[in-house]
């Protein structure tokens, strides 16, 4: 009786020249859609910057490191892109191409992303000034 060894780790097993393709396709094409994504939201980012520096004019250098560290982690939100796809494809479609999977969670991230820095917008707004509209 013949027993796999459960306790192997997987780099052991290798993957085949067709999962080393379609993996490599899968980066290389959300690698292209990564200056994209970046150029999308750089104006959203650049008037958020504005009406916040111009809510707060003392404030302007100090937003400076924040808007820096919203832009290194939309990067690093948008590595979820991949991710989810590289697990869809080996769910459910035996690492087949899935491109209107990938341009769906794409989409996605860029509306979540352009949502959030819309919202950091309406949170930088003063109560007193929303307030004194409603009385």
């Amino acid at each position: 009786m013949s027993e796999e060894d459960i306790y192997r780790p997987p780099e052991s097993s290798g993957l085949g020249l067709q999962d080393q393709a379609a993996l490599g396709e899968l980066m290389r094409g959300w690698e292209k859609m990564r200056l994209r994504y970046n150029l999308i939201l750089l104006p959203f980012g650049l008037i958020t910057l504005g009406i916040w520096a111009y809510t707060e004019p003392s404030f302007a250098l100090a937003l400076l490191l924040p808007s820096l560290a919203f832009g290194v982690g939309a990067n690093l939100c948008y590595l979820a892109g991949p991710m989810v796809e590289l697990y869809w494809r080996a769910l459910f479609l035996n690492s087949e191409k899935a491109p209107h999977v990938r341009n769906l969670l794409y989409w996605g991230g860029v509306v979540l992303s352009i949502g959030i820095l819309l919202l950091s917008i309406l949170a930088s707004i003063p109560l007193s000034a929303t307030a004194g509209a409603f009385l």
